[in-house]
């Protein structure tokens, strides 16, 4: 008798979990159903520990799901379309940005003083960290040289004077505008860029040293995906106009960097089927996504 009614009692605290579970996940879809249609929703006379009743509670557990799924707005330079898109992103901000000392491939070596962060080995990043005898990366780049006799602060000066003369929408990217979030006496200079219709953000950095060299790397936020031409479209835009100021700065192209053109160009314009298919090495033309409307 008393392990019957052990499992009795045991029977009968798991009926009243499950009708308590049902209950409250009911009660949630009844809240959602009524804020998203506008429908008065029932009192509840059943109350949490804090006081308050249950549906308040669930309330702004729905009202918080709300606030954190709303779109990101874009930078007071983004261009005037930008308006016309609501579903953006701008993606999760990366950590360890800046200058430190860095582990330069897959052995350990490491850089000879501070430098800027690496990439990986996604279609969507170049900089000037890394290994440049490492066959497996595609994202190095060579770093840009100001003119003879310019100083670290007046090639640091020169070179952000350019980025904020900067175009957004130039060659159909960044029409999200973008921001300096720092430009610093040492040479370092923190910007963010974004897309036009779906928000992604690249962060781009650069390091103006006292050896005469300008670190440089520019990346977008989506891990292994490709950037639809972005960053090579920007870093080459900004290279062109430093190149006028007698700056070197070698430009990005599908001999340097095959990998990253042929992952962001469009659609192969002849049908073929086979290891000897030729390769698209043409960037994409714009981000993919619904077309701009034309507001006349």
């Amino acid at each position: 008798m008393p392990v019957r009614a052990e499992t009795s009692r045991r029977q009968l605290s798991r009926s009243r979990r499950r009708v308590f579970c049902l209950g409250s996940l009911s009660a949630l879809v009844v809240v959602s159903a009524a804020i998203s249609q506008s429908l008065p929703v029932r009192h509840s006379t059943a109350w949490t520990p804090g006081g308050a009743t249950r549906r308040a509670a669930l309330l702004g557990v729905v009202a918080g799901a709300s606030l954190q799924v709303q779109s990101a707005p874009a930078f007071e330079n983004a261009l005037p379309e930008v308006s016309q898109f609501t579903q953006r992103s701008a993606g999760k901000e990366p950590d360890e940005l800046g200058l430190k000392v860095r582990k330069l491939n897959k052995f350990g070596d490491m850089s000879e003083g501070a430098v800027l962060k690496g990439c990986g080995y996604g279609p969507n990043c170049f900089s000037t960290t890394g290994d440049p005898e490492d066959p497996q990366i595609t994202t190095f780049m060579q770093p840009w040289i100001p003119p003879a006799g310019l100083s670290q602060t007046e090639a640091a000066a020169q070179l952000e004077g350019v980025i904020r003369a900067y175009p957004p929408g130039q060659q159909n990217v960044d029409g999200g505008g973008f921001r300096i979030v720092k430009a610093g006496k040492d040479g370092y200079i923190y910007a963010q860029f974004e897309s036009l219709k779906k928000g992604k953000m690249d962060d781009v950095e650069f390091s103006a040293g006292k050896d005469g060299k300008v670190q440089v790397r520019s990346s977008g936020r989506t891990g292994l995906k490709a950037d639809f031409g972005s960053n090579a479209k920007r870093l080459n835009y900004l290279a062109e106009q430093l190149r006028g100021k007698g700056w070197t700065a070698a430009e990005l192209t599908k001999s340097t960097h095959p990998y990253y053109f042929a992952m962001n160009s469009g659609k192969t314009k002849v049908r073929c089927v086979g290891a000897d298919c030729p390769v698209n090495y043409e960037l994409i033309a714009e981000e993919p996504g619904p077309n701009v409307k034309d507001s006349a």
